[in-house]
């Protein structure tokens, strides 16, 4: 008997295709800052410990969020927030000031400067997200 194309309701897919296209634009977006963004020196305001351990294959291992904020030219003050891993003690990052990329049309789109670098994470964003942008449209094949 010949294979048919199932059809799959169109919602489903078309959220699909908008989640991988996010993350495809935060994988390239993030990295490029520094290149089509604007610096600006920011100030790094809160750091704070998120739940407990985080039971990795590294012990001692804790989830911290990092609140920034920075002032645009025209005197607006943009706030940030990022996520590191750091120890018990010490999210790896301190208080005070540190410099900022941000898209000057779009400002709220940014980063530290630490984490406006192409790396690994950053790759497998942007693989997951271009997955799910082609298995989206894929044909199923019963």
């Amino acid at each position: 008997m010949p294979k048919t194309p199932k059809n799959t309701p169109l919602l489903p897919r078309i959220i699909v295709f908008v989640v991988g296209l996010l993350l495809t634009l935060y994988g390239v977006i993030i990295p490029l800052l520094p290149v089509i963004g604007a610096r600006a020196s920011g100030e790094i305001t809160v750091i704070r410990r998120e739940l407990g351990d985080r039971q990795a294959p590294v012990a001692n291992s804790y989830s911290y969020s990092v609140g920034f904020e920075f002032t645009l030219p025209d005197g607006r003050v943009i706030p940030g927030n990022t996520k590191t891993i750091g120890t018990a003690m010490s999210a790896g990052i301190s208080k005070g000031r540190s410099a900022v990329f941000y898209l000057p049309a779009l400002p709220y789109v940014n980063a530290l400067e630490k984490d406006a670098r192409f790396d690994l994470g950053k790759v497998a964003i942007l693989a997951a997200g271009l997955f799910l942008c082609f298995a989206a449209f894929r044909r199923k094949i019963r």
